[in-house]
């Protein structure tokens, strides 16, 4: 596991990161989101203390929470419980968890706040300059 993963796991609390053994710890959002995993978690374990996680990610801009509980009967509530922590997750700044919007940058479609938007653009700007 690459050295900034490791980081993003060591924030996340143990029983976020322990309901994800099936994936191999698949975390790929940014830590301004955590607080949103961390909330997200508790109101699953209080659904269903026993439910599996097996990856959070962002794609396209949006929280990808990819869980499963215990009896299908409860998939309604799984999906209405997710689809609310999406919505916060599409206003939140992944950087920092401040309010945000989506940006796209280079391709990259992410929701940040105005002062990691401009840092992205400007790192955007240098990478497109000449070497010369």
């Amino acid at each position: 596991m690459e050295e900034s993963m490791e980081r993003e796991v060591d924030a996340l609390p143990g029983r976020v990161v322990a309901r994800m053994t099936m994936t191999g710890h698949a975390i790929r959002c940014g830590e301004g989101w955590f607080a949103l995993v961390e909330e997200l978690d508790r109101a699953l374990a209080a659904l269903d203390p026993g439910y599996h996680l097996f990856a959070i990610a962002r794609t396209g801009g949006e929280l990808v929470f990819d869980a499963a509980l215990s009896s299908p009967e409860l998939a309604n509530r799984l999906a209405a419980i997710v689809g609310s922590a999406s919505e916060v997750a599409s206003r939140t700044c992944e950087v920092c968890g401040e309010p945000g919007e989506r940006s796209a940058i280079q391709g990259l479609i992410e929701v940040l706040c105005a002062e990691h938007r401009a840092a992205a653009e400007a790192a955007e700007r240098r990478h497109r300059a000449p070497p010369y």
